[in-house]
């Protein structure tokens, strides 16, 4: 996930920097193609003709438009130059204008070199103005997106061209918070491959060369203006007026009119393209003053047991210090969006494969050829399934503020201790293990601290949550937050509450460090050595090196500012309490579980009775402190 700025402050924009070992992490295994019937099914609705070089785009009954092309073209470079030749202006019903950006290269990485002029971008636009890649506003009117690159004296490598175009697919998706899937199309000399992007991954046509058959390309080129918004992928789920933007809810009774009102930017973001995608906004009813509700959206895998469902489970059990769900609606599948392309369900029933004909799923080989060879000879065949995805909207309350602004010490303590109650009640009262205890994933409630039972600190996220009366969604699978899993769970083991608990401990040393920041110092202990390629056994390594001895732990808590001093005594406590330390020095560590109901109860006892009394020694001191003495 993003990082969650604090409410009503903007979300840091996007500005066309991403890593390129995010990018393959983020579509690997996730690349289907070539697809043949990708062309069919969205290009079959127009055709062009050539008259003494102009090309005309006919729909099925009569002439709709044309504009001036000066065929062939020479190259993409000859291409990009006179873009304009395709002005939408002259379509009759167009819905775009296109715009041409040229730059070296969307991702920060000296792996991927885009030489200055050996490339340049395409985008399909709502606005006429001129298309900014440093502005979140141009982001939100692309339509389509386009590259094409050079043959000559500044070739680059057809892989690295792929991935530039999908960072900036990347880009659209994070500022398109509802959009189902985004057409593109990547010319490398004379040879054009199309794109399509969804939360599943991206798939891509046959090769398409545009020296031999230009009329095709010329009727590809002139569909995409003229394709609805339902083909070109858009939704009309977030809606606007005179108000702002708002969510029409059917059929929910405890929202005002059915309709809620969201905050400017979001809370809560994720930048991968392939995934659930979840992002999240405070919302209120009209005419209210108060963000009441958090509004999220996610593309939820269809294997999966619905966090509504487990949601409405809590509130039935009466679970205490977990969000309640005031909403919940699914809307497509990545299945339906690939319709006519050849899928066919598997013997899983919850997962979708290619056609015998077709390729499965590819993952990007680590070679840079640099010719224009295509996807295949920069890809290998894997035995992935492709993950079907259901777009879903829950509306939750209340809507708290993220961990990392907490105000006071105090409070931060008063929220810790309630996740651990919430954890507890969750578990007990309506068996379910959350499996995902972050920092993500823990609000602080708004209102001022009170004496009543009343939680300060809620849990939220039930994404990836167990019903322990079902069992796991995927036995063996690793589910969680990698810096915040537990060392048995990096190990491969069977997930329980003692892990859950062990990565609370882990977001307590983590939001001390990080001090209302954004993210953990470089020099961190808690950082991993290679966030991108250190292995799950190798954190499973680190983490018992850091917790297993006093000296080591010592490490760890140097690093806490003078604010903090005073937690380091809870911190060694909390140490003690769950990683049980044994043998002569210390040193050793057992990470196991104890699940019989003396030791569950015992341990979310001694970990709450640690913070009360932490809250019980800090509301003493407090009582002491003179005027002027620093705040805690």
């Amino acid at each position: 996930m993003a990082q969650i700025p604090e409410p009503g402050s903007p979300l840091i924009p996007h500005v066309l920097k991403t890593d390129v070992d995010d990018i393959l992490d983020d579509i690997d295994g996730h690349i289907h193609g070539p697809i043949s019937r990708l062309t069919t099914k969205y290009f079959s609705k127009f055709d062009s003709i050539l008259r003494d070089d102009v090309a005309h785009i006919m729909g099925v009954a009569s002439l709709d438009g044309g504009c001036s092309v000066s065929p062939p073209f020479s190259s993409a470079q000859d291409f990009s130059h006179r873009s304009s030749a395709f002005s939408s202006r002259d379509l009759n019903g167009a819905r775009g204008t296109w715009s041409t950006c040229c730059h070296p290269s969307a991702l920060d990485s000296a792996s991927v070199h885009l030489p200055e002029g050996a490339a340049s971008h395409l985008f399909l636009s709502r606005s006429a103005a001129p298309f900014d890649p440093k502005t979140e506003s141009s982001w939100r009117d692309v339509q389509v997106i386009g590259q094409f690159c050079q043959q000559g004296g500044r070739v680059i490598s057809y892989r690295d061209g792929l991935l530039n175009l999908c960072a900036h697919a990347r880009e659209v998706f994070a500022n398109q918070t509802t959009r189902l899937f985004l057409h593109g199309f990547y010319l490398c000399g004379s040879l054009l491959e199309l794109w399509v992007f969804d939360r599943s991954g991206i798939y891509g046509s046959d090769v398409v060369d545009i020296e031999k058959d230009l009329s095709k390309f010329l009727s590809i080129m002139l569909s995409y203006p003229l394709m609805s918004d339902g083909e070109l992928g858009r939704s009309d789920i977030i809606r606007n007026d005179d108000i702002g933007s708002f969510v029409t809810l059917e059929d929910a009774p405890t929202i005002p009119l059915g309709k809620l009102y969201l905050e400017g930017q979001p809370i809560a973001l994720s930048e991968n393209l392939v995934g659930e995608g979840t992002t999240c906004f405070r919302a209120k009813a009209l005419g209210s003053d108060e963000w009441t509700h958090v509004i999220k959206f996610k593309w939820r895998w269809a294997a999966t047991r619905p966090e509504g469902t487990l949601l409405r489970l809590a509130k039935e059990k009466g679970v205490w210090g977990v969000a309640s769900l005031d909403y919940h609606r699914e809307f497509t599948r990545t299945a339906e969006l690939r319709s006519g392309l050849g899928w066919r369900k598997s013997d899983r029933g919850c997962e979708e494969t290619l056609q015998d004909q077709q390729k499965q799923p590819v993952s990007p080989k680590s070679a840079t050829a640099t010719g224009p060879g295509g996807l295949l000879d920069i890809t290998e065949e894997t035995n992935q399934f492709l993950k079907n995805r259901i777009l879903t909207c829950l509306v939750i309350s209340p809507a708290g503020r993220p961990l990392r602004t907490f105000k006071s010490v105090l409070e931060l303590l008063h929220v810790f201790r309630d996740a651990i109650k919430a954890h507890r009640s969750l578990l007990q009262d309506a068996n379910i293990l959350h499996q995902d205890f972050s920092a993500q994933n823990i609000i602080i409630i708004t209102e001022p601290l009170s004496d009543h039972d009343d939680p300060k600190g809620m849990l939220i996220d039930l994404d990836v949550a167990m019903d322990l009366s079902v069992g796991p969604r995927t036995p063996g699978e690793l589910v969680g937050t990698r810096i915040f899993m537990a060392i048995g769970i990096l190990q491969g083991r069977p997930h329980t509450y003692r892990h859950d608990l062990e990565s609370f401990f882990y977001v307590f040393l983590w939001t001390i460090i990080i001090n209302r920041s954004d993210h953990l110092p470089s020099d961190s202990k808690l950082r991993p050595s290679s966030p991108t390629t250190t292995t799950w056994g190798e954190v499973a390594a680190q983490k018992e090196n850091l917790m297993g001895g006093k000296e080591t732990f010592a490490e760890i808590l140097a690093e806490f500012t003078p604010e903090f001093g005073s937690l380091k005594p809870l911190a060694e406590t909390l140490r003690q309490i769950l990683l049980f330390p044994v043998g002569i020095d210390g040193e050793i560590i057992w990470t196991g579980t104890d699940g019989t109901p003396e030791a569950v109860n015992r341990l979310y006892d001694e970990m709450i009775g640690a913070f009360e009394d932490a809250i019980a020694e800090m509301k003493r001191r407090r009582n002491y402190l003179e005027p002027g003495h620093v705040s805690i």
